[in-house]
């Protein structure tokens, strides 16, 4: 076997010391990054070129006891079925270039696809905690890099904010400012932020004085700070808000009288009641682009089998988006300016766990893939050059932050990130049109929000 590697594009598939390619399918040591090489000899001598391309919202209940359990972020979504088991499996592209006559054209060329190869690395910020907590996690990020999320004061859930007891506070970072803590409604124990817009206004949850910490309501935070209850349908109890587009039109969900959960929107704080589709009993919307349109889910059914599809409302019809083939569920979890969506789907072929699909601006949904050994994967976030983010399992079912790009596939994003950094990226909770990354991951036995920043 050749002594240099042989890049294969998009895949970063390594031909070499097959020491080094265990090291870097070993999820222990999985930072681990040989360094980019071409060997130019073989090419320079024969012209030809071919060459390899290669909130959480979990488990919704009528009580909402179990939201907010999941190494996730999107607040109501489900995930209890698959436990989190299931990725998927990465397909590898292949191509031939082209042949040139010219040895200094090939070397541009091959300098051009080693440059492309090793541009999407990231440099890692520790967001930290507020004061007094242990952990964090970050749940959105707007175009001029600001994070909001949740700091939370326990340690025994595994991963933070599950929102299941007192002591958690969505909060706000800048690089500038730092972490600021924006509280909760007075007198109450719990909050998260889990969207903001490019203006700075945030929202999300909080609980309310004198009730459980886990009845929520939605919220929003001013960029002054200023809170806001935007309140439920009628006679309803409950409701959360999750994202908020440039217009600070909001998205969520709200409970009814009866019980049944129903997508909402709210325009100059007023609320209005998007609907569900037929036969659903929990419905929430969970993005929201500059054109109004909103994506979500509507759950059929807690099962056995967990059913429910992913929606998209156009300002005055919600469509089903389906599921992959021979697919029971799916969950849209975000929309691009373009109406590009993502989130996760089962279906014949997925083995029974979750697949990241995207359904393109015609609604067609593709599966996304998996990390390679994983068995399931979802996507929570893309951005308007349709980069996704969310997160995927490897072999041995521990779970690490992935994204997702039309000319890589799927790639773990702890393999992006430098090798010495000390951190476990778990989840990417979302990504701004700049390319950074926010979520959370582990670092010196804590779980903390992280921000990741393209070097290029």
């Amino acid at each position: 076997m050749a002594d240099t590697p042989v890049i294969e594009i998009g895949d970063t598939h390594w031909e070499g010391d097959p020491k080094e390619e265990e090291k870097r399918r070993d999820p222990v040591v999985s930072l681990f990054r040989p360094r980019a090489r071409v060997d130019l000899t073989p090419y320079i001598n024969s012209f030809p070129i071919s060459t390899h391309f290669r909130l959480l919202r979990i488990v919704p209940s009528m009580s909402r006891q179990s939201q907010f359990s999941l190494p996730c972020c999107t607040v109501l979504v489900s995930v209890s079925g698959a436990s989190p088991g299931g990725i998927l499996r990465h397909i590898n592209q292949s191509g031939v270039f082209m042949k040139s006559r010219i040895a200094g054209a090939l070397l541009t060329f091959v300098l051009a696809a080693v440059a492309l190869t090793t541009a999407q690395t990231y440099t890692i910020t520790d967001i930290g905690a507020l004061k007094g907590d242990n952990e964090s996690s970050g749940f959105w990020i707007n175009n001029l890099g600001e994070v909001v999320g949740c700091s939370d004061t326990q340690t025994s859930e595994g991963y933070p904010c599950t929102g299941l007891v007192s002591g958690q506070h969505a909060f706000s970072w800048t690089k500038s400012g730092g972490m600021k803590d924006l509280g909760t409604l007075s007198g109450a124990t719990v909050s998260g932020a889990i969207g903001v817009n490019d203006a700075g206004t945030v929202v999300g949850y909080s609980n309310v004085k004198g009730q459980l910490a886990t009845n929520f309501v939605a919220i929003q935070w001013s960029s002054t700070g200023s809170i806001t209850n935007l309140g439920t349908l009628s006679g309803g109890s409950s409701s959360a808000a999750f994202q908020i587009n440039s217009a600070g039109e909001i998205t969520g969900d709200s409970f009814l009288s009866s019980g049944v959960v129903s997508a909402t929107s709210w325009t100059s704080k007023k609320i209005k009641n998007l609907g569900a589709l037929p036969k659903a009993i929990f419905t929430a919307g969970l993005g929201i682009n500059d054109n109004s349109y909103i994506a979500g889910e509507s759950v059929f059914g807690y099962g056995p089998p967990f059913t429910s599809h992913g929606f998209l409302w156009n300002g005055s019809t919600m469509k089903d988006l389906g599921t992959l083939p021979g697919g029971v569920t799916s969950l849209a979890n975000a929309i691009n300016a373009a109406g590009v969506v993502v989130g996760q789907s089962d279906g014949a072929s997925t083995k029974g766990n979750w697949h990241a699909v995207m359904w393109n601006t015609s609604e067609k949904i593709q599966d996304l893939g998996v990390l390679p050994g994983g068995t399931y994967s979802i996507a929570f976030a893309i951005n308007d050059s349709s980069v996704v983010v969310g997160y995927g399992n490897l072999f041995n079912n521990a779970a690490h932050a992935m994204i997702w790009t039309s000319s890589g596939g799927m790639q773990d994003l702890n393999s992006l990130i430098p090798a010495n950094s000390g951190w476990v990226l778990i989840n990417a909770n979302a990504i701004n049109n700049v390319g950074q990354i926010t979520g959370y991951g582990t670092k010196g036995g804590h779980n903390h929000a992280f921000l990741l920043t393209p070097v290029n």
